[in-house]
């Protein structure tokens, strides 16, 4: 306890089992008639050293950390949130207030239907995607059977899925495509006109010494994602060959625009409103793009495309990743499933921190 109203820095007695002052009178003391006494709270016991470290390691990966998308980045996770509103309430018998709880929540991404992406159209070399299919094709050694003996439908052939990066240009025309406009002379304005921007796919190389797992069922994304998310570190590494295919296009005037990815999974469209982007394949491709917007910037890097093959009959669909998966990637709020025997589906990921769904 101390001497006087709390808050002000008066002489602090110990009074405790083991006190200097537990035998000292009060005269000694100078306690007199009407003299205020403040109880104190007991020390707090000193933080272990590997909660220390823990908490300067997330603060420093933080610091560190590349913002795709800063008007929707949170400063401070939400499991960190929750544990310093609930260390703050603890001992106070309300609990949390009103305002402890709206401070968490803002914590948490909201995950919403985004309208529009930075593309509009994508174009895509038609004789590329087919070279890219047939290399997905895997010849079986079996011996074909003499004669029609096989059964309708049966392929000798397997599929092993691959991986591949996408070298275009991004271009600008006209929203509506169909309608011409008449131009009474050749000063005649079209900023009327509304314009968009397409990418187009000039190129598609696969990276070299590619092993897809579970014979074949899943590709193998770390030799993109080891070739091509850069080094921290100051000293410059040896050049890869995903460094080298980036150099090479750069001379022709290409620029990476996006990855493509082949599938072979039966459940991939199980049910009309099922896409062929899982949960797996999202993380992947935003890791792509997160290191695209840093060596482009992000107004640049952000028009990045993922565009999905069916390796069985070559049928490729195209996609945008939302600014709100790429951005809670580079905060590390997802997690994408291990890829083992064990594994039955990619689709589903699990969240290490809540979110908000929204519509």
């Amino acid at each position: 306890c101390q001497v006087g109203p709390p808050g002000r820095q008066t002489d602090v007695l110990d009074l405790s089992p083991n006190g200097k002052d537990r035998d000292t009178t009060a005269e000694e003391l100078g306690l007199k008639h009407g003299s205020m006494i403040t109880i104190l709270p007991p020390p707090m016991p000193k933080k272990k050293e590997a909660q220390v470290t823990s908490t300067v390691e997330e603060e420093d990966e933080n610091n560190n950390r590349f913002d795709p998308f800063p008007d929707l980045a949170k400063s401070i996770s939400f499991s960190a949130a929750n544990r310093r509103a609930r260390a703050l309430s603890r001992g106070v018998s309300r609990g949390m207030t009103y305002g402890d709880i709206s401070r968490v929540r803002s914590t948490m991404h909201t995950v919403e239907h985004q309208p529009k992406g930075a593309l509009n159209r994508v174009y895509v070399c038609q004789v590329g995607a087919a070279r890219f299919q047939n290399h997905c094709v895997v010849q079986s050694k079996k011996k074909k059977p003499k004669g029609n003996t096989t059964k309708k439908g049966q392929d000798l052939n397997t599929i092993e899925n691959r991986v591949a990066l996408l070298f275009g240009t991004i271009n600008k025309e006209r929203v509506d495509q169909s309608r011409k406009v008449a131009r009474t002379s050749l000063s005649t304005s079209r900023e009327d006109q509304k314009m968009c921007e397409v990418a187009k796919v000039h190129a598609i190389w696969e990276p070299p010494m590619q092993k897809p797992m579970i014979n074949g069922k899943h590709y193998d994304e770390g030799c993109l994602l080891s070739t091509y998310i850069g080094d921290s570190q100051d000293t410059p590494a040896k050049e890869t060959a995903t460094d080298r295919a980036i150099r090479v296009a750069g001379w022709l005037g290409l620029q990476p625009v996006g990855w493509i990815f082949s599938y072979a999974d039966e459940d991939r469209h199980e049910d009309g409103d099922a896409l062929p982007v899982h949960g797996r394949d999202a993380v992947v491709g935003a890791k792509l793009q997160i290191e695209t917007m840093k060596l482009k910037g992000r107004d640049e890097g952000r028009k990045f495309i993922t565009l999905t093959l069916d390796g069985r009959i070559g049928a490729a669909e195209a996609f945008q990743l939302s600014d709100v998966c790429v951005q809670m990637v580079a905060e590390n709020v997802l997690s994408p499933p291990i890829v083992d025997e064990k594994l039955q589906s990619t689709r589903f990921m699990t969240l290490k921190d809540p979110v908000v769904v929204s519509g």
